[in-house]
């Protein structure tokens, strides 16, 4: 795809990261470039799918989302099924997706990669989740369960706004001490599985989170499955090692199941609370099912 868009229009979640002049910085990108451009600001949850959909329907070349992996995800959704693709400008604490995908993380470089010939768009699979009975939710990155679930819960916006990434690293410390270990009742592709895990892993995405683990290498965003990683024992160690193992790091563990699958089916003895791309969802059961090439996104090539 041949990229040289005349319209842009940008989603701005202004509760993500830190203060920065991003109006400035993107017209410092697109006005030389001669791009017209125009921005929506998001004041509630589904404001950024909203948004973008609407932007597709007015006729841009390209839909900007900046703030954290939420709000990507959100416009994500609002692009789906459309060839219009996502220019990710990371303002968020964390920003994976930006991480996964190679992407800068100062502002106007991202938004460079839309007037960069050298720039490439990338189809990116998504996941469909539905929890319980009909609460439907969509990713791009991850589902974490039960240990990532609480790590969340735990990790709010005050204290996000207090601490920035560090944050979810003292919610992981508080979830070690309050994580349990579940029974699980797991069905991969029609294939019944049962053990018994303190956290679950159901990833799109390599990147995980964890400073100094850079990505599960063998994962890949757009091959068309998701991945599923069972952490079996509680405490440091054991995450530790996990998270060391989809860095490559360590030779697989027959303790820290890991399968490939299209459509998964997860029971949890207790019910056990669920995250996708950071975002809290609620409690297994949880039914998830990969899209394939849900969605363009723009990448360095």
């Amino acid at each position: 795809m041949s990229l040289s868009p005349r319209y842009i229009h940008v989603v701005i979640n202004p509760a993500s990261g830190q203060p920065e002049p991003v109006l400035s910085a993107l017209n410092g990108v697109f006005h030389p470039a001669g791009i017209r451009w125009d921005v929506s600001i998001t004041a509630a949850a589904d404001d950024a799918r909203r948004f973008a959909r609407q932007a597709v329907a007015n006729g841009a070349d390209v839909v900007a989302a900046y703030g954290g992996d939420g709000t990507q995800m959100e416009v994500a959704q609002g692009l789906r099924g459309s060839d219009v693709p996502l220019l990710v400008l990371p303002g968020g604490t964390a920003n994976l997706l930006s991480v996964e995908l190679g992407i800068p993380k100062k502002l106007a470089e991202a938004a460079r990669l839309a007037v960069d010939e050298n720039s490439a768009t990338r189809a990116v699979d998504m996941g469909h989740a539905v929890v319980g009975d009909a609460d439907e939710h969509e990713f791009i990155l991850r589902v974490g369960i039960g240990f990532e679930g609480l790590k969340i819960e735990k990790a709010d916006r005050e204290m996000k706004d207090k601490y920035g990434e560090f944050a979810y690293t003292i919610g992981g410390i508080e979830a070690l001490y309050d994580a349990k270990a579940a029974k699980y009742h797991a069905t991969l592709d029609g294939v019944e599985y049962e053990a018994e895990a303190v956290n679950v892993i159901v990833a799109n995405a390599g990147t995980i989170g964890v400073k100094g683990v850079t990505r599960w290498k063998e994962i890949d965003v757009s091959d068309g499955q998701l991945d599923v990683l069972a952490v079996k024992s509680k405490g440091l160690k054991p995450l530790t090692a996990a998270f060391a193992e989809m860095a490559g790091r360590t030779k697989k563990s027959k303790t820290r199941p890991r399968a490939h699958a299209r459509e998964i089916y997860l029971v949890a003895d207790p019910p056990q609370p669920i995250n996708g791309d950071g975002e809290i969802w609620g409690h297994t059961p949880i039914r998830i099912k990969v899209i394939p090439a849900a969605v363009q996104i723009i990448v360095p090539r």
